[in-house]
């Protein structure tokens, strides 16, 4: 075998081991799972014969139903939250994490779902009350893929 032949197989050779090429078993790359997400749910709620949105109208959270747990999670407070002008209530994830309905929580006190197949998903359930009208219950469901819900609810 003359010399260059050498230099050259020996260059290969250090090559394919600095690239790995050796036929090694390579550690598998680790991606990190999505982060959590907040959870949100703005209601509208509506006169349906009108179209005419409700103001003053009461919305609670009256409990949920968390995919993790698989439990219900009953509200043990009675807070209501009152339409404003436009017909709307925004509970956003301070409002749905301190009526303790189940939801995992971040280290701001945030209402949280995961990514995580058996953690994406609750069902929230509303009750929308007011004055001289019959109550109204309304399940909202939310996901990992969609936390921030908006939901038009018909009320006469």
């Amino acid at each position: 075998m003359n010399r260059t032949a050498l230099v050259v197989s020996s260059c290969l050779f250090t090559l394919l081991s600095a690239c790995g090429g050796g036929g090694g078993r390579r550690a598998p790359v680790q991606v990190p799972p999505p982060p959590p997400r907040p959870v949100s749910i703005l209601v509208e709620v509506y006169d349906p014969v009108t179209n005419f949105v409700w103001q003053d109208v009461s919305v609670r959270v009256v409990e949920s139903f968390q995919e993790w747990s698989g439990v219900i999670y009953p509200s043990p407070f009675f807070d209501i939250y009152l339409t404003d002008a436009t017909g709307r209530v925004f509970l956003d994830e301070y409002q749905l994490a301190f009526v303790e309905v189940g939801f995992v929580e971040d280290g701001n006190d945030r209402a949280m779902l995961s990514s995580d197949l058996a953690q994406d998903e609750a069902v929230v359930t509303l009750e929308i009350s007011g004055a001289g009208f019959v109550t109204v219950y309304v399940d909202v469901p939310l996901s990992w893929n969609q936390p921030d819900v908006f939901v038009e609810v018909p009320f006469n």
